[in-house]
């Protein structure tokens, strides 16, 4: 009885300190594949664990393999899912660096985090036409959905290069619906209007009287 009382506070420090160190140990063995020879299929598995259980540290780690033929996207997956600002701060770093499907997976990555801090990066690259990433970095604008990325897609409608006018409409749909969703009803309003005086298609034309039609069923209640 003596024994079992001694052991019982040994067993529960050992039970509240697991989570916490699973996630240490998690997070530093996968850096240790990333660093060491192991095949690329375990080097995969290991960028993706990191966007479950990594934090600060295992962002340079990830952003280097951003340019990598077989782990770009892997560690993209990682880094998205990594909350800390620095995963973003990496991406949105990478871009001057990059150029092909690898730029354009970051520039899609930063709308996946939705990273607030990229809409002036995302805006000059849908200007730029020799990046070859304009409608990626549009879509982008679309998913962030903050009142920036609002203005530059209303500007894009307006007076944007032409072949940007239908990605443009097709990301201010999305990006009406998170603006409507976080309590910005006027902001969605004034771009799904954009939208309708644009008139890309006919099609997008009626999404966009859809969703405002909806905006006022919603504003009435």
């Amino acid at each position: 009885m003596k024994l079992l009382r001694t052991l019982i506070p040994a067993v529960l420090m050992v039970a509240l300190a697991s989570p916490g160190t699973a996630a240490v140990s998690s997070e530093s063995a996968a850096l240790a594949v990333l660093a060491s020879g192991a095949e690329l299929h375990e080097k995969a598995r290991a960028c993706q664990e990191l966007g479950d259980v990594g934090g600060p540290a295992a962002v340079p780690a990830l952003a280097a393999l951003l340019n990598q033929e077989h782990l770009a996207d892997y560690a993209r997956s990682g880094l998205e899912g990594i909350k800390t600002p620095a995963a973003g701060a990496a991406l949105r770093s990478a871009l001057p660096g990059l150029n092909g499907r690898f730029l354009a997976g970051v520039v899609n990555s930063l709308g996946v985090r939705r990273e607030s801090a990229a809409v002036s990066d995302l805006q000059a690259l849908a200007l730029d036409p020799k990046r070859g990433v304009a409608e990626e970095a549009v879509a982008s604008l679309g998913m962030i959905a903050n009142r920036d990325a609002a203005k530059t897609l209303r500007k894009l409608l307006s007076d944007g290069p032409a072949d940007l006018r239908l990605p443009a409409a097709h990301a201010s749909l999305v990006a009406a619906g998170h603006l409507a969703k976080e309590g910005n009803p006027a902001v969605a309003r004034e771009l799904l209007d954009a939208v309708v005086r644009a008139q890309p298609t006919a099609n997008v034309s009626a999404a966009a009287q859809r969703q405002i039609a909806a905006l006022g069923k919603s504003g009435s209640k």
